[in-house]
């Protein structure tokens, strides 16, 4: 049944008229018939009738005042699907097949971090219920049981996610970079925590450490939680065991800090036949090459003809960085020395002795004009201070002559008091010698220069700071602070989720690489986030989901991450049949 127009022309004016018919078949041919003439309509009124045969004819369309139309519920749908679906590319839906919350747990990382005990909270307001229908039956203690499982798991996990990688590709070099970092706990005790060297500039905090080993890419495979008082260079012993034996692997580099060189590291790496790329702190510097490679301090007046003297190699046209091979001993070393480093160098060296000269001025006017006696041991201790915090204390010398003064008090009468005047004497040759260090560095390894070249040497180091990026990303967008768990177990697991979100976030970052695109995967996914779900009720007897419409640049975001098969049309009609059994 539908509405049929025909118009005619009278003294060339046109005139509508309307008829509703219904279609019937006669003779194998179909024909008109007739139902009622309803003559004249504007357009208006026509489109009108066109509705309400259209509702007549399909139960499916629904009539409503505007008023009696209302969105009562919307659940995250775009967001979610796309780290749904980046899971199960890597098979991670297998690794966990038993396991409910740890894709929810990781899920809830990248999106909107919360505690495990709200998790299931955060859970129902995604479709995450509908596509895993476990979700959906909740215990407290659920999450927290398979937190423990998960701790169990860390080796095979890791182990699988090498492999993973190795499937797919993912692997551009034999480099791997590693390093540690600490995280200072809140609350409650873990058996664990302890007190030590704090990255995060808390020392009056209990941490943990965590070691961490990723690919040039940036994806983590090797992760350690480890007590808060671990050092650096214990854990290396660690690491080359786990990649000789748990992974595997029988030749790579491995890139690692200067805060873990020692020579037994360095020796039982070499036992293994690994390779490794690492720089060397100052003290090492000075003990084994600076008097090879700068005898004689630099100054801002000749440090080209020193740099040229010394065989220092220019990097680039620019001449701003130079650099030497060294053989020593049969270690292969690389100094550099860059330029703009040894200027700033030299020119805070001037500040602080400017600084210090200016407070014991200030603090000898001070003392001439003291009204009481002083403390000399008051005096040396905030002088040792001074002299420690802008790193003087061995280039200057410091002499302390004691004075009386005579002053009035307040009844008129004289009376003496103790003071003193400080002498501050530069150091000069001390001084000399500590700027043989300005703007020099070194990089080692043990590798031939047929294999690895001066130049990818160095750039290798500088590369290192892949792993400073996974550190970051982990403290910051996916708050691996605060710890709501204590158990020794637990922490570790939380910490697992926190690198499998950054190996999922760390993914989505490559391919937008790949795709030339500058736009974090935090930012794509909260673009992502507006595609939503949504309950529509009309007049509170008629219930739909509706799917919010894919924005062209969502659209393009889920091409690049090679996720758009999530808006294909029986793919959403399949997940929002789920929901609708759900809700």
């Amino acid at each position: 049944m539908f509405l049929k127009k025909s118009t005619t022309t009278i003294n060339g004016k046109k005139y509508n008229h309307y008829k509703i018919v219904e279609s019937f078949r006669e003779d194998n041919k179909v024909k008109h018939r007739i139902l009622f003439n309803v003559g004249r309509l504007t357009d208006e009124q026509a489109e009108q009738l066109k509705l309400a045969i259209q509702v007549k004819s399909n139960p499916s369309i629904v009539v409503a005042k505007e008023k009696d139309i209302a969105v009562t519920k919307n659940i995250d749908y775009l967001n979610v699907m796309t780290l749904y679906h980046l899971w199960k590319q890597w098979n991670l839906d297998q690794f966990f097949s038993d396991d409910r919350w740890v894709q929810a747990l990781v899920t809830n990382r990248c999106l909107d971090p919360c505690s495990e005990i709200k998790l299931s909270a955060w859970t129902k307001k995604t479709v995450l219920p509908a596509i895993i229908p476990a979700l959906q039956k909740y215990d407290e203690y659920d999450v927290y049981r398979e937190l423990d499982r998960l701790a169990r798991q860390e080796d095979d996990l890791q182990v699988f996610l090498l492999e993973q990688l190795k499937r797919r590709n993912r692997i551009g070099s034999e480099a791997f970079f590693y390093d540690i970092t600490s995280s200072y706990l809140e609350g409650s005790r873990c058996i664990i925590s302890n007190y030590g060297y704090s990255r995060d500039h808390r020392p009056d905090r209990e941490q943990i450490v965590i070691a961490l080993m990723v690919t040039p890419e940036g994806y983590p495979f090797y992760w350690r939680v480890l007590e808060g008082n671990t050092q650096d260079i214990t854990t290396v012993e660690d690491l080359i065991k786990d990649v000789r034996q748990r992974f595997g692997i029988s030749k790579c580099t491995l890139v690692f800090d200067r805060g873990m060189v020692s020579a037994n590291n360095l020796h039982a790496i070499k036992q293994e036949n690994l390779a490794y790329v690492s720089a060397m702190d100052k003290d090492e510097i000075r003990n084994t090459l600076l008097d090879t490679v700068m005898p004689e301090a630099a100054t801002m007046e000749d440090w080209e003809q020193v740099v040229a003297m010394r065989e220092f190699v220019p990097w680039d046209e620019n001449q701003f960085l130079f650099y030497r091979p060294v053989m020593q001993n049969g270690k292969r070393y690389i100094i550099t020395f860059d330029v703009g480093r040894f200027i700033e160098q030299t020119k805070q060296r001037k500040r602080h002795m400017a600084h210090i000269e200016k407070v014991i001025q200030e603090m000898n006017d001070e003392l001439l004009n003291a009204k009481k006696s002083r403390r000399v041991e008051t005096i040396e201790k905030k002088i040792s201070q001074l002299l420690s915090r802008k790193g003087f204390k061995k280039k200057a010398k410091i002499t302390i002559e004691p004075l009386s003064l005579t002053v009035d008090t307040p009844k008129g009468k004289k009376r003496t008091v103790k003071s003193f005047h400080i002498h501050l004497d530069w150091l000069n040759e001390a001084i000399k010698d500590a700027a043989r260090m300005d703007g020099l560095s070194c990089f080692i390894t043990n590798m031939k220069i047929e294999d690895l070249g001066d130049r990818e040497a160095m750039e290798l180091y500088r590369r290192k700071n892949k792993v400073e990026e996974a550190f970051h990303e982990i403290k910051s967008h996916l708050q691996l602070r605060p710890m709501h768990v204590t158990r020794t177990g637990r922490v570790k697991a939380h910490v697992t989720i926190c690198m499998l979100a950054n190996f999922l976030m760390n993914d989505m970052e490559q391919l937008l690489r790949k795709a030339n695109h500058k736009t974090s995967p935090k930012d794509v996914l909260e673009e992502l986030e507006a595609c939503r779900v949504h309950q529509i009720e009309i007049a509170t007897t008629k219930k739909m989901l509706k799917l919010q419409k894919v924005s062209d640049q969502q659209m393009e975001w889920l091409q690049v991450l090679q996720c758009d098969e999530i808006i294909q049309e029986k793919y959403k009609k399949g997940v929002i049949k789920k929901v609708e059994s759900w809700l």
